[in-house]
């Protein structure tokens, strides 16, 4: 089967919140906060688009919140 090419974005009172970035924001306040993604086994994320904000919890254990 062929892979699929997708795009997600969140459309929320009037603004957009494109997934894949917030992914990658993620993933760059993990690894500039002194730790390797190769380390990330778990990745949860809750949009909170209300709040501006993005949580996570890497591993079952570190929490983290990352502005949009």
């Amino acid at each position: 089967m062929a892979k699929i090419n997708q795009h997600m974005v969140l459309q929320f009172n009037g603004r957009e919140f494109d997934l894949d970035a917030i992914e990658a924001n993620v993933k760059k306040n993990w690894k500039d906060s002194g730790k390797k993604l190769s380390e990330i086994v778990d990745l949860d994320m809750y949009v909170k688009p209300e709040e501006a904000a993005v949580y996570y919890v890497v591993n079952k254990e570190t929490e983290g919140k990352v502005e949009l």
